[in-house]
């Protein structure tokens, strides 16, 4: 019976020891330990009542034999011995199939928690956009020109404004309705009238081109595209109603930002 209290005590202590999500495996494991606990109780009633007929023979025949009796013993300590290292190494091969389990359970909560450290950091990187005015040669010409318009048209906006009023010339270029270098669509003219009214006030050619301008271009040439492929811009409040009333009929309006209103062809 001690050795059954033993094995009873290392199933315990063993099925305790493992993770509450391995208790349906556990359930066989017991059921299998049970088993064996039986088979060992029946051993020890067998062997038990082969001992107690012996003796009453032994009485009834008068024939005792102590040598006999220490022999029959030894075999069932030896048949005890057998059965319960079969239980022991029955254990070990659960135990050891449940560790392997709880390890590939640790493993993936280790993971799991690595996934859920580096998440935001990985929310926080940020693919760069594809800039739509890569394949734009802008000569020296080109990028003096661009500098002076931005400052003569949007000195007064903030640098997003700025970036803005580069990106409707770089978007005109790329238009294929307009002319097809950045210097020839800012001194293009359509009905004889200037597209930008800094070329023909002298504001292009008298401005002193602040660093923060020369930043705005920098954007517009290689950084994310806001412009949502705007073609023209206009200051309402300063404009000639006229003007603005032609914007109205024959543009389509796309945002605001700013002193201006951004359109684009219908």
């Amino acid at each position: 019976m001690l050795i059954i209290q033993n094995l009873f005590r290392n199933a315990y202590f063993s099925i305790k020891s493992i993770s509450k999500k391995l208790y349906r495996s556990c359930a066989i494991l017991v059921f299998g330990f049970t088993v064996f606990a039986m088979i060992l109780l029946n051993d020890q009633d067998f062997h038990g009542a082969g001992k107690s007929q012996a003796a009453k023979e032994r009485k009834a025949d008068g024939d005792a034999d102590g040598k006999a009796q220490e022999q029959n013993a030894e075999e069932m300590v030896l048949v005890e011995s057998s059965i319960a290292k079969q239980c022991r190494n029955f254990l070990d091969e659960g135990r050891n199939c449940f560790r392997e389990k709880i390890e590939a359970e640790i493993s993936k909560r280790e993971v799991t928690a690595v996934c859920a450290s580096i998440e935001p950091a990985c929310n926080e990187i940020q693919i760069e956009p594809i800039n739509p005015f890569g394949e734009i040669i802008v000569t020296e010409q080109d990028y003096d020109a661009l500098c002076r318009i931005v400052q003569a048209e949007a000195g007064g906006e903030d640098i997003q404004g700025k970036v803005l009023v580069a990106e409707v010339i770089l978007n005109r270029v790329l238009s294929g309705k307009f002319a097809s270098t950045v210097y020839d669509v800012i001194f293009e003219r359509s009905g004889g009238s200037a597209q930008f009214s800094p070329t023909i006030d002298g504001r292009y050619f008298s401005v002193t081109v602040m660093p923060e301008t020369i930043e705005a271009v920098e954007e517009a040439l290689y950084g994310e595209d806001f412009s949502q492929g705007a073609l023209f811009f206009s200051a309402r409040s300063k404009a000639n109603p006229y003007d603005m009333a032609w914007f109205d009929r024959n543009l389509k309006w796309l945002f605001e930002h700013g002193g201006h209103e951004f359109y684009t062809l219908p």
